[in-house]
């Protein structure tokens, strides 16, 4: 302790009692000692004074050498003195602390109230005591088990606060590592049976809040007993330590893997919109199991059968859940095994079609199976073509010609909606092209992106590449990029990215108007060139007078706006007398020109009469 603090320390000695010394006393709980040294101090005999200086010597020597942190206050809570075990532990000495208050040492894990508890508690009772993590001069945040004590005088007026702290890191690491392992494996390290049984009970208490779902995975190896029957229990260990590390490298950072002992391992899985999703997960954790591994000096194949159980499909317990995954699980083995199952079968036979439909979505680009057909938009008044949407179709070697509505969302679930994405521009782009190349009337050809691509940056450079590829840059509203109006919900990203496409001439259209969450209003914000009001809407229009008035209100909104009104699903002379009564611009539909190929389409720009049934002929 450096000189100045010593001086302040004897010079507290010097009053009634030294501070630390009635630290020591009130801390030990020796309220007596207190009051003797008061009353030997004050009299006046040498023996008295000379039993004073003992006590207050031996206080002293325990104040500067135990091996807790003291630190002495006066009654408004400043620092009179802190001895070396306080400087130790802290790194503050008595120069950084002397004069200043204990919130010196604050970590900022605590909240005002918590210290206000302890006030609280000093102030009614005369002590605390607890746990509380205090803050280092190095700025390391450490765990500290403190009892702070108040001192009065023999008239009971408060004088001092003491202090007396241990650091008690060792203690929480014991703890820490004490709860480790009786929460995981001690052989994988994964979460053990008791761990999993509490993560899934949360899963399933937030799905039942938030109205989600959880999927339950039971993996169980195949003919595991032969490992270890054959090449003996240490390179069973082995292999189940390979597979654990497979389980954690193949799922999400978020989702659980457990091992409930022998061969079982469990996978907890949040966040889901469909069963899908889980079954992709069950076979990706198959094949990663399933890959061969080198076992004293031999390549040996494991192969895994799980057992999948949704929340709340199939159980909406802990113990439901568990036994619908174990019997699914056991239905995967009947089948063969290296497989998985669903505990309800019609959720995995649509898994297997999905998974089917998935494997050959990844290979219809390489095989040439994707096609675009081109639906053609009329002016409304003359009855010339003045557009076409290109249609993706997928030329299904067993299935036939599939729509979008097949494929389109196993595609959005998977990496390869942006794959197709650039597929289709890039084939638009080209017949575009082509189209001007044959000097025929230009076109708006209308190109419909995914919502993902529309929020990126990556949509404006593959758009730009792509239109300079095939010689249409500048654009000049040749190429229209059809986006869905949920996509508008995020104004500000997806703004950013419209205007960049409108800037190279790409012209904006908002498909299936109406069916969202979007309002004409928010169109002011964006740089929309066309509004595509849906095929609901315009079917409303032969029996229901409130789609005829939205219909109507929409034409008229979008026109104040400077936007073009385009109207799908045209079926009926009824529609098309309506749409351009109110002043609709242009309309689409199966009864004007269904989707055609693009020699077709050009066959109609030339004006041959049979590529369209007759516009003209059902005019008002």
């Amino acid at each position: 302790m450096g000189d100045a603090a010593r001086s302040i320390a004897l010079n507290a000695w010097r009053r009634p009692l030294l501070a630390a010394a009635i630290g020591v006393a009130a801390v030990f709980g020796v309220p007596t000692l207190l009051r003797r040294l008061r009353r030997h101090f004050a009299s006046r005999g040498a023996a008295a004074r000379q039993r004073a200086r003992v006590a207050s010597l031996q206080a002293w020597a325990v104040f500067e050498n135990t091996n807790e942190g003291i630190i002495v206050t006066d009654a408004d809570g400043v620092i009179l003195a802190v001895n070396p075990a306080f400087t130790s532990i802290t790194g503050f000495d008595a120069c950084d602390a002397i004069g200043k208050r204990p919130g010196l040492q604050h970590s900022g894990r605590h909240d005002k109230r918590y210290y206000q508890q302890i006030w609280h508690s000093l102030l009614t009772t005369g002590q605390w005591q607890g746990e509380i993590w205090n803050r280092r001069k190095s700025g390391e945040i450490y765990p500290a088990w403190e009892n702070i004590s108040s001192v009065r005088d023999e008239c009971g007026k408060l004088t001092n606060f003491v202090a007396m702290l241990s650091d008690i890191t060792p203690i929480k690491r014991a703890e820490q590592q004490l709860s480790h392992l009786a929460h995981h494996d001690s052989l994988t390290d994964l979460p053990n049976r008791l761990l999993f049984s509490g993560h899934l009970q949360q899963s399933i208490d937030r799905a039942r809040r938030h109205g989600r779902r959880v999927g339950l995975l039971f993996i169980d190896l195949d003919r595991f007993k032969r490992i270890n029957d054959s090449m003996g229990h240490a390179a069973g260990d082995t292999v189940l330590v390979e597979v654990a590390r497979r389980l954690r490298s193949t799922v999400r950072s978020e989702d659980l893997v457990a091992r409930l002992g022998g061969d079982e391992f469990t996978v907890v899985l949040e966040d889901f919109e469909q069963g899908g999703v889980v079954a992709a997960f069950a076979q990706k954790i198959i094949a990663a199991v399933s890959r061969p591994l080198m076992l004293a000096g031999r390549e040996v194949v494991v192969s895994a059968s799980v057992g999948i159980a949704l929340f709340p499909d199939d159980g909406e317990s802990i113990d439901a859940l568990t036994k619908a995954a174990d019997a699914a699980m056991y239905r995967a083995k009947d089948r063969g095994r290296n497989t998985f199952e669903f505990f309800t079968r019609e959720i995995t036979e649509r898994a297997l079609e999905r998974l089917s439909m998935e494997s050959g979505l990844r290979s219809a680009i390489a095989r040439d199976e994707l096609r675009l057909l081109y639906q053609p938009q009329f002016d409304a008044t003359t009855g010339r073509c003045v557009g076409v949407e290109a249609l993706l179709r997928w030329q299904h070697p067993q299935q036939g010609l599939l729509l979008p509505d097949r494929f389109i969302p196993i595609a959005e679930e998977s990496d390869l909606i942006n794959a197709i994405d650039e597929w289709v521009l890039q084939q638009a782009c080209a017949q575009a092209s082509a189209w001007l190349a044959l000097g025929l009337q230009p076109v708006r050809v209308a190109v419909n992106v995914s919502g993902r691509h529309v929020l990126h940056d990556h949509l404006v450079e593959l758009t730009r590449a792509t239109l300079a590829a095939n010689r249409l840059l500048p654009c000049g509203g040749v190429i229209e990029i059809e986006i869905t109006e949920t996509v508008l919900q995020s104004v500000d990203r997806s703004g950013e990215v419209l205007h960049a496409l409108r800037a190279l001439g790409v012209l904006i259209a908002i498909d299936d108007f109406g069916t969202g969450y979007s309002s004409l209003s928010m169109l002011k914000h964006l740089p929309v060139d066309t509004l595509k009001i849906d095929k609901m809407f315009v079917e409303g229009l032969r029996d229901d007078a409130d789609s005829r008035a939205i219909v109507a209100a929409m034409i008229s909104m979008a026109h104040a706006l400077g936007v073009r009104v385009v109207a799908e699903g045209i079926e009926l002379d009824s529609d098309l007398s309506f749409l351009r009564a109110h002043g609709c611009d242009e309309v689409q539909g199966f009864a004007l020109g269904a989707p055609m190929s693009a020699e077709s389409v050009t066959a109609l720009l030339r004006g041959a009469p049979a590529a369209v049934r007759g516009l003209t002929r059902r005019g008002p």
